[in-house]
């Protein structure tokens, strides 16, 4: 009975680890991913360790259960730090992934040194393999380190529960509370000796818990990405809830608009008292029942505002109502001095209309912006690229053999700074790396093309027309396609690349090659123009030669003019 049951904490525990890997992976706590593993290898261990019939297998399987033991709790730490939000120095994470590698170094001596354990026999109970051990002095290092890291953890999360008002209270909870039983039954099965039998359910619990934080991080991950990529370049307010009622968060201009929202604890019921809280609970019932009106208009103060809604999906049956808010006061203050001049209303509305596009399409470029902001090696990017592209496009205009219409070169230069969107669903570790990627980070960043795809189609939907969201998708998707089909993310050779796609291009490595990287000195201007027009045939479209050849004078004197 114990083999059957250690086998199924140990087949349980690894297919744990496999769901979080592949089901949520990219979205939640990578170092929660490396803690399911390390409790998967130690229940293995476990499990060798009963079917061991001699003391070098026992102390093997011994073993591998300290090589789970030991990195489970650094793990553990470093994935409550983040979740925490803390910056923590990466010479304390190479300090403490060094003390816990010290520590097993010294388990691993076991059988060879009396250093930790001083004696050791193998045992059989009942049909079980096991063995009897005598601690050495440096034993106690075992006990010091579990008590370092359960300090730490507690320290982190009541710290958290009293400063960090932007971190999820549900996470903070279940975490204390993952710690708490994890200790408790540590002690108390230690003490009895049954720790070899209850510690591999203790692990399989740890992992039950770990899932509810992983599932309410992606959420609260989320709705911080979409807040933040709206935050740059915008000037309207936005709100999180969830259909409840619970409050899930804002950006800064909300706070400046409504001061009562600094009151408001993230996960927790929003006050019945506020204004503003007023206003959403009746805008979420008529959400509930269905009732979804295109705008809401309020007045906060002495101020005038208008709501509109917006459906995040958080995954499974996660569900945020984020609610875009603009400050309508001038708007409104005009229209009620207007007289009944129809004209001079319906210019009014048109502006207005005028004005809330904008609006949207600010939440595009803030995105893209944000992206640049976390990315070390693009600072001015956005600005530069398409400004090249702007410089092309007014040459090729000239050429009225090209069938591409003022209205398609339009579009280009509005799409350009798109190019890039992707790039905020890459991991920071990634995107912020300074040297050159291994092959696995260039495999993941690779993925931004598809991914800004995915956003473009997304956000643009309902407020541009075809022509420009179709664009605006090759610009994202195939700006790194190559001419000699060398490219990615779909391969693409030749004319199967989008013509606007090309353009984007040549923008896009000429100025990556002017800019200093991690793992290259940049180009002068005048290598970089040779570098593009050697390769034309090759990576980019031959035809654009000339075009590129007669615009270099007014793209060098722009990169001149700038800080690059």
């Amino acid at each position: 009975m114990v083999v059957f049951y250690l086998l199924a904490m140990c087949l349980i525990s690894f297919a744990n680890a496999c769901i979080l890997s592949f089901v949520y992976r990219r979205q939640i706590n990578n170092y929660f991913t490396a803690v399911f593993y390390c409790a998967a290898v130690a229940n293995f261990g476990f499990l060798s360790l009963a079917l061991s019939t001699t003391l070098e297998g026992a102390l093997f399987s011994n073993r591998l259960c300290y090589l789970g033991s030991c990195f489970v709790p650094l793990f553990l730490f470093f994935g409550i730090v983040r979740i925490c939000k803390f910056d923590f120095p990466r010479w304390a994470n190479v300090l403490l992934v060094l003390f816990c590698a010290f520590v097993f170094a010294l388990s691993s001596t076991m059988g060879i040194s009396d250093i930790y354990y001083k004696s050791v026999k193998f045992v059989m109970v009942n049909g079980v393999g096991g063995y009897e051990a005598e601690y050495g002095p440096a034993h106690v290092l075992w006990n010091v380190f579990l008590s370092v890291f359960v300090v730490a953890n507690i320290a982190a999360i009541f710290y958290a529960v009293k400063v960090k008002r932007n971190v999820s209270f549900k996470n903070l909870m279940a975490l204390a509370i993952l710690e708490f039983l994890t200790v408790v039954l540590f002690v108390i099965t230690r003490e009895m000796g049954t720790d070899t039998l209850v510690i591999p359910l203790v692990y399989v619990l740890d992992e039950l818990f770990l899932f509810y934080v992983c599932l309410q991080f992606k959420m609260y991950d989320i709705s911080n990405n979409v807040i933040n990529a709206i935050e740059t370049e915008n000037v309207c307010a936005f709100v999180a809830a969830s259909p409840a009622g619970l409050y899930l968060g804002c950006n800064d201009i909300a706070l400046r608009y409504f001061p009562e929202l600094r009151k408001y604890r993230v996960d927790h019921i929003m006050p019945m008292d506020g204004k503003l809280a007023a206003a959403m609970y009746g805008w979420l019932k008529d959400l509930k029942r269905n009732k979804i009106a295109k705008s809401y208009q309020f007045e906060y103060g002495d101020k005038c505002f208008k709501a509109t809604y917006k459906h995040v999906s958080a995954g499974n049956n996660s569900k945020i109502r984020l609610f875009r808010i603009e400050d309508e006061t001038k708007i409104r203050r005009y229209i009620e001095s207007l007289d009944a001049n129809t004209s001079e209303l319906e210019d009014v509305i048109r502006n207005n209309a005028n004005h809330i596009k904008s609006i949207q399409k600010q939440m595009i470029v803030g995105m893209a912006k944000m992206v640049e902001s976390r990315d070390n090696a693009t600072g001015g990017h956005i600005k530069r690229t398409s400004e090249i592209v702007a410089i092309l496009s007014e040459e090729m205009k000239k050429d009225t053999s090209l069938v591409y219409s003022k209205k398609f070169f339009e579009a280009l230069v509005a799409a350009a700074p798109m190019h890039d969107l992707g790039k905020i669903a890459i991991d920071d570790q990634i995107l912020r790396k300074t040297g050159k990627f291994t092959s696995e980070e260039f495999e993941a960043m690779k993925t931004h093309a598809e991914k800004g795809y995915a956003i473009v189609e997304n956000l643009l939907s309902e407020i541009e027309s075809p022509f420009f969201i179709e664009i605006a998708k090759n610009v994202v998707r195939s700006h790194h396609e190559r001419w000699d089909g060398s490219g990615y993310p779909q391969g693409l050779a030749g004319n199967q690349i989008p013509f606007e796609a090309r353009v984007m291009a040549i923008a896009d490595v000429y100025d990556a090659l002017v800019r200093h990287r991690g793992y290259r000195e940049q180009m002068t201007l005048d290598q970089a123009f040779n570098e593009i027009v050697n390769s034309m045939g090759y990576s980019f479209d031959p035809s654009l030669k000339k075009y590129f050849v007669a615009s270099r004078q007014n793209i060098e004197n722009y990169y001149r003019s700038v800080e690059y």
